[in-house]
């Protein structure tokens, strides 16, 4: 038998024995197969590497048979697993003093533990040994008895974990929240802040006559009476504060006497600090709301002291400027008693102030604006065209933010999220839409530039236009012939027929211009607000080839010279693109937020307008599209002229009515700006599922009101 075994083997290759024998080294591995360190230092030094390595359960293996006694090998590794999560700890270095040597007991060595939160902590400590007689187990498959051998073991207490732990406490990460940078308007009026705001409550062990006190209470806050017994019947210890309302932004110490005068009923004022919209839901879509952290959040959260249940900004600014807002929370981590007070601290870390930002919006516009939008679906911008400022962009439906902080019912969620309106759409900067009307001054712009035409040249406007042939009919939106138009004029009449004329040139000249001519003046791409917001769509050849598999028409560029077809802009790039042209030809992104600076005053960031390209005009192209649009408004032939007339300002503007083909509607726009000389004031209204007879007004209250304020003159840069 040995013969042939023998024989088998030899017929082995040589590679294959070298993989027997590291697969058999492999399986006799492990703790067991481990060198078993024989001196104090080593042991020390095998301990910490192991904690250093996270392998709790060997680390239990070296401590003594009396340690482990006192705390069993689940609870061992659970605490080291806790604590490590509690601490934010993320590894272990140590050094082992150079002086130890022999026999002895106690070995000093210095440990580093780093974590995410606190950053290191660096603790000499010493670790105690012990000379133990344990028992060794043979080997697997081994007939042989336990041998009791002498080594040297661990004396451990949890004060190898912390110096500052003992047998009785706990660490304990405790956050310090610091206050939430405020954000302010144009005029230093809060719109955002983190405020004091008071709390009526009761303490138990105060009440003396329990429905007496349920009584007042509930005559006082005005709510029901079974509210407040709810409160007052909580099952709490009797020195509890248990708060049964928060009262509004901007209590007066006169309106909380009445509290005052519950005293002897166990009622008490006291102070929570929350979140304060002192507006409502005035610029609710560029403010944002507060939301409280996901279960995803907190993973990369948890490390910067955020826990369950903490809010962090959703949309707008409370969104975009987390972090500059929110500043950075600090805290304590600290060894705690059973009870829950403070025993020692084992290191502090300082939080830091949020960071305040001041925008350029002006809430007496902002809210003047949603009072005249009123409850219309739809949207409002309101432009300084000499810097570009934003001075107020509404949007409705909205929402009011202070509902978030509350706290929604399930029902209540349900019924904002579900809206079919969309309230929490920021329309302005979200909502896309065909341009109707709007779009004329482009084709204008490319026509007087690119296509052959003048301010001089005229153009036939018939109720019908055939173009290209009789095949390919397009209507006028007025039904008789307004005869031969200047482009100016055509703009005045916004006569279809004109500009399906322009865009048809155009495209047998160059297919690429208008699309060219789109895009210079903004459309298909942000404006660079600041805030999240859609890119539209600018078509053109390449595009339609790219998106649908088609080719350019030239019936897709008469579309577009109307501003129909494929073509889709938010109410912010239309309005953005006529205040480039009111304000000297140059494209710019809006300036939404002046400076960023913190609670001291200090400037940690400076916005101003950025030009993003001049457009592609001549100043006499310039003069023909702002004649054009003084004539809307100031000529009996004009479309705006009718909601203007006996105005008592200089206005120019353009309306423009859309087809929505995704929702089969209209969509009413109205763009102006005053006075049209030197505008200071530009506004874009869109109501949807309306026509724009119905925007033209609402765009003349807001000119009128902003410009008899007095507010251009306050806001001029």
């Amino acid at each position: 038998m040995r013969a042939t075994f023998g024989l088998a083997m030899r017929s082995i290759p040589l590679l294959l024995l070298l993989l027997l024998a590291l697969v058999a080294a492999a399986c006799q591995g492990g703790e067991q197969s481990q060198e078993r360190p024989t001196t104090p230092r080593a042991v020390a030094e095998r301990f910490l590497a192991l904690w250093k390595d996270r392998k709790y359960g060997q680390m239990y293996n070296l401590i003594s048979t009396k340690s482990q006694k006192d705390i069993s090998r689940n609870k061992f590794v659970g605490r080291y697993e806790a604590i490590a999560e509690e601490a934010t700890i993320t590894g272990i270095n140590y050094r082992v003093s150079r002086d130890v040597s022999g026999d002895t007991t106690r070995v000093p060595v210095k440990v580093t533990i780093s974590t995410s939160f606190f950053g290191d902590v660096v603790q000499s400590n010493t670790i105690p040994l012990v000379r133990d007689r344990v028992k060794v187990q043979p080997s697997p498959g081994s007939d042989g008895e336990p041998e009791v051998r002498e080594e040297w073991r661990v004396r451990w207490r949890p004060s190898l974990i912390f110096k500052e732990l003992d047998d009785r406490t706990l660490v304990h990460f405790f956050t310090r929240v610091p206050r939430r940078g405020a954000i302010y308007d144009g005029k230093g009026k809060p719109l955002a802040v983190d405020a004091e705001l008071p709390v009526v409550g009761i303490v138990p062990e105060l009440i003396i006559d329990k429905e007496a006190t349920i009584a007042a209470l509930s005559a006082a806050l005005g709510v029901p009476s079974y509210d407040v017994r709810a409160e007052v019947e909580a099952q709490v210890p009797s020195y509890y504060f248990v708060p049964v309302k928060v009262l509004d932004y901007g209590t007066t110490q006169q309106q909380l006497q009445p509290f005052f005068a519950l005293r002897d009923l166990g009622v008490v004022v006291d102070k929570v600090v929350r979140r304060v919209y002192p507006y409502g839901d005035a610029a609710a879509h560029v403010l944002g709301y507060m939301r409280e952290v996901t279960a995803e959040e907190l993973r990369e959260l948890a490390p910067k002291g955020y826990r369950p249940g903490d809010r962090v900004g959703a949309l707008g600014l409370e969104a975009k400027y987390e972090k500059e807002l929110a500043g950075e929370r600090g805290g304590i981590l600290a060894t705690i008693t059973p009870e829950g007070t403070v025993a020692r601290r084992i290191i502090e870390k300082p939080e830091k102030q949020g960071l305040d930002i001041f925008i350029t919006i002006d809430v007496t516009v902002q809210k003047s604006v949603e009072e005249s939008l009123g409850q219309r679906e739809g949207s409002v911008v309101v432009l300084d065209p000499r810097d570009n400022s934003v001075l107020a962009l509404a949007s409705y439906p909205r929402f009011n933010p202070d509902d978030f902080i509350e706290g929604l019912s399930q029902e209540e969620a349900n019924a904002l999220f579900n809206d079919p309106r969309q309230p929490l759409l920021h329309r302005p900067l979200l909502g896309m839409y065909p341009t109707g009307s709007t779009f004329k001054v482009v084709t204008m712009a490319a026509g007087l530039e690119q296509g052959g035409f003048s301010p001089y040249s005229t153009l036939p406007c018939p109720p019908v236009w055939v173009g290209p042939g009789e095949n390919f009919v397009r209507k006028n939106w007025q039904t008789y012939d307004r005869g031969s138009l200047t482009p100016a004029e055509g703009l005045m009449a916004s006569c279809n027929s004109v500009f399906y004329e322009m865009a048809l040139t155009l495209d047998l000249k160059d297919p690429e211009i208008l699309p060219r001519f789109a895009r210079a003046f903004g459309f298909g791409a942000v404006t660079g607000i600041g805030l999240e917001e859609a890119e539209g769509v600018a078509p053109g050849p390449e595009w339609k080839e790219k998106t649908l598999g088609e080719p350019w028409y030239s019936g897709d560029a008469v579309n577009l010279g109307i501003g129909q077809g494929f073509l889709l802009a938010t109410p912010l790039q239309i309005a953005n693109a006529y205040s480039a042209i009111a304000g000297g030809g140059v494209l710019r992104e809006p300036l939404l937020i002046r400076k960023i600076a913190s609670p001291d005053g200090a400037v940690s960031r400076k916005f101003e307008t950025k030009t993003i390209r001049p457009l592609p005009v001549s100043e006499s192209t310039l003069a023909a599209i702002r004649e054009g649009l003084r004539l809307v408004t100031q000529s009996p032939g004009g479309t705006g002229y009718g909601a203007f007339a006996g105005s008592t300002i200089d206005a120019s503007g353009k309306s423009g009515t859309a087809e929505d083909l995704a929702f089969g509607s209209q969509q009413a726009f109205f763009v102006g700006y005053a006075p049209s000389s030197s505008p200071s004031v530009l506004t874009l209204v869109h109501v949807e599922h309306v026509w724009s007879s119905e925007a033209a007004p609402i765009a003349r209250r807001i000119l009128e009101a902003y410009l008899s304020s007095g507010s251009a003159a306050s806001a001029a840069p």
